[in-house]
């Protein structure tokens, strides 16, 4: 059945190729079929291509994340940007799943801007906080027709697949996360960082790439863009201790072809903040950020 469905995706790629954009697909039910979604190893494959890649390589992806914060009343207020390096060591699998290895960093931006934020003005409490940059992995991701599991206690995304969205030339895969685990800091020992006695983490991802890309069979990892929404209790560096709300995430992003696709100013910054993730070969131990933190600050 696979060497069918590569042969028929072929054959639907040069199609299109030789007739122009959509010229080759009539109609989204046309693309559907060209896709086979029906059959769990195309899916399983889409889903590594768009993803990151179904080959053993390196996948880039950067996102970009305005953080607001929402206290259940009024506007969202808007509080800094995340800038996200997520690096993914992707790896064929026998019996048909892709599996992953993923190392992620984030530094910070004032609201907006480029601007390096060491210190930051909480706009609810009044306080002055000294940013907390992270890095964490390695997590371990596998990859299959019905959607992506990320595996240890680490991870904070347990996601869902939503149906594939195929029109306009496009290839859309959904998924989403409502995920929720007791907060690693106790009220009572942790009373500004803990924003209670459970975490509750919902996040919303969009991947999207061209049709012609994901049928062309000549390409491992097809270029993709993704967005996120997510809604997630308070974070712990934050110190808003146990005040109601939470914080909005709005992110865009898209997979690079190499770390130098990377904007200066933010590769400066993760130069110099978080180095190691530019040193996968030496990142030989687990780094849990949390552990980092509890380590390095007093409740």
């Amino acid at each position: 059945m696979d060497l069918d469905i590569s042969r028929r995706a072929s054959l639907m790629f040069g199609a299109a190729a030789m007739l122009g954009p959509g010229a080759a697909m009539a109609s989204s039910a046309d693309a559907a079929r060209a896709l086979e979604l029906d059959a769990p190893g195309a899916r399983a494959r889409i889903r590594a291509k768009i993803m990151g890649s179904t080959a053993a390589e390196p996948v880039y992806t950067y996102l970009r994340i305005h953080i607001y914060g929402y206290r259940h009343d009024g506007n969202l207020i808007p509080f800094y940007t995340m800038n996200n390096l997520n690096i993914r060591r992707w790896s064929p699998q026998p019996d048909g799943s892709f599996k992953a290895q993923v190392f992620e960093c984030g530094t910070y931006s004032k609201f907006d801007t480029d601007e390096p934020l060491d210190e930051w003005d909480n706009p609810i409490t009044g306080e002055r906080i000294k940013v907390w940059n992270f890095l964490g992995g390695p997590l371990n991701l596998t990859v299959g027709a019905d959607g992506d599991i990320a595996t240890g206690a680490e991870a904070t995304v347990k996601p869902k697949p939503l149906n594939f969205q195929v029109f306009g030339g496009n290839v859309f895969m959904l998924q989403a996360s409502a995920f929720s685990y007791p907060n690693p800091f106790k009220p009572s020992e942790w009373p500004k960082e803990s924003s209670g006695e459970r975490t509750y983490w919902d996040s919303h991802y969009l991947f999207s790439a061209k049709l012609a890309d994901v049928l062309d069979p000549a390409r491992p990892s097809a270029p993709s863009f993704v967005q996120l929404q997510n809604l997630v209790s308070w974070g712990y560096w934050i110190r808003m201790g146990q005040t109601p709300g939470r914080t909005w995430g709005r992110g865009f992003g898209a997979k690079l072809a190499s770390l130098d696709e990377l904007p200066k100013p933010v590769r400066a910054e993760m130069e110099k903040k978080t180095p190691k993730i530019f040193d996968l070969d030496g990142w030989t131990s687990f780094v849990d950020e949390v552990a980092e933190y509890k380590r390095t600050h007093t409740p």
